[in-house]
């Protein structure tokens, strides 16, 4: 048996950084797109960008700067404050999985 557990981080009640939101996040600045992250998701871009503006209305800052179109210096990457908040929340994302995983282990076995 293994334990399964979701963290979420919220801003009045309303989601602003979890698992999936983290990943979308992860997939805009690997690729530099919005486009090509939502398709990696099977989502829309117009689906993954209100996303996105949802976790920045509610965190309250800016995690993306985005130019529209394909060319030179155009496309999406994370703000220096969205990275560092994604950074610390996949940080403490992990050590709260290993926590809990040893907690479980500790108290089930």
């Amino acid at each position: 048996m293994e334990i399964r557990a979701k963290f979420w981080i919220e801003n009045r009640g309303e989601v602003v950084l979890g698992s999936g939101k983290a990943a979308l996040l992860h997939a805009v600045e690997e690729n530099g797109s919005i486009q090509r992250a939502a398709e990696q998701f099977g989502m829309s871009y117009r689906h993954a960008w209100g996303i996105i503006r949802k976790m920045e209305q509610r965190a309250g800052f800016r995690l993306l700067k985005a130019q529209a179109g394909g060319g030179e210096g155009k496309g999406a990457q994370l703000t220096a404050r969205g990275k560092d908040f994604l950074e610390k929340f996949t940080l403490f994302e992990e050590t709260l999985r290993k926590i809990t995983t040893e907690k479980f282990r500790e108290i089930f076995t």
